[in-house]
């Protein structure tokens, strides 16, 4: 059996998850990888075979997915060709993680394509949902990647559609604990502007930001600013006292595993982080609007009592990918 695993480049979530579904894979099958998306240094162990630019998707200043831009400024004409040179009929099975190319070429070319991400998890049923949305993006989310069938991820089973988080095992293998440090990460945030928030709390706790921003380590007003190192944001992430963080599925999907506080600032109009949080909001978790002097009693609040939301994620990759080996037989 050939199977095509095709990935999304956007943030790290979609890469990191890879890392446990790709040697499972191997084990039942021939595999190669296909991503899409922007230039990532995240680093695969298995090479893809292609890179296509796939669909760009546009952001606004604060973060949010631009749609005017989005829908306006693609070069269709460049995506419409990689569709078409995707060398597709060479496997049996395409395993979606947000990747339109292979989607639809798929499609067109009369292949099966399974969906496996936590967008597809948006449009269940009696999954959590935000009191406000657009209907009609979540409507054209389910269109970016056409399947025969699909399974999301989410923090709890809402439905038989489901599976738990992917926790990679430099995760799992934290040694955890617990300090005073506080940690930042809200890469849509200028670190000047968190500094000037956390000036207006009491001062009982030590505040660390991470930030693309910050080039060498420095301090400023007793926050420390950190370049982005994913082996220091682990180790601080295993022994810190709580995390605020935006509501991307990855890094919230850890902080539960870790059971680690988590204050959460969704990205505006960013529609799988408000479904996110509102789903993280259900369960306890402090969630707000802005990051900023606005909310400085919910901030504070939080600080000093902050709501654990703790689930020790079982490892479910051998089990997610005989599932959709075992469909994929009961479909031919």
């Amino acid at each position: 059996m050939k199977i095509l695993y095709a990935i999304q480049t956007t943030g790290n979530g979609h890469l990191a998850r890879a890392q446990s579904i790709i040697p499972r894979l191997k084990e039942i099958a021939n595999i190669d990888i296909i991503t899409s998306g922007p230039k990532n240094d995240f680093l695969l162990e298995e090479k893809p075979i292609y890179h296509y630019y796939g669909l760009t998707f546009f952001y606004t200043d604060t973060g949010a997915v631009n749609w005017l831009k989005t829908i306006f400024l693609n070069n269709y004409f460049r995506f419409i060709k990689e569709i078409i040179s995707c060398p597709i009929r060479k496997y049996d099975l395409i395993i979606n993680d947000f990747e339109p190319v292979s989607a639809w070429s798929a499609k067109f070319k009369n292949i099966k394509c399974f969906e496996l991400t936590n967008q597809y998890s948006m449009g269940l049923k009696n999954i959590p949902k935000p009191n406000n949305y657009s209907r009609i993006v979540l409507h054209a989310i389910k269109y970016i990647i056409p399947s025969n069938l699909g399974y999301g991820y989410h923090y709890k089973k809402y439905t038989d559609r489901i599976f738990f988080p992917i926790i990679r095992d430099k995760v799992r293998n934290l040694d955890i604990s617990r300090s005073d440090e506080i940690i930042i990460y809200l890469p849509t945030y200028s670190p000047l502007n968190l500094i000037e928030v956390i000036s207006q709390l009491p001062q009982n706790k030590k505040w660390t930001i991470f930030s693309a921003d910050v080039k060498s380590r420095e301090i400023i007003s007793k926050v420390n600013l950190e370049p982005l190192s994913e082996e220091l944001f682990l180790e601080k992430f295993a022994s810190c006292y709580g995390i605020v963080c935006a509501g991307g599925f990855a890094t919230t999907s850890e902080a539960i595993f870790l059971g680690k506080p988590m204050l959460v600032v969704p990205v505006e109009a960013q529609i799988e982080q408000q479904f996110n949080a509102a789903a993280l909001k259900k369960e306890g978790v402090t969630v707000i609007d802005r990051f900023s002097s606005k909310n400085i009693d919910h901030i504070s609040k939080w600080v000093d009592s902050p709501k654990i939301f703790e689930i020790k994620y079982k490892d479910e990759s051998k089990e997610i990918v005989e599932k959709l080996i075992n469909d994929y037989s009961n479909l031919n």
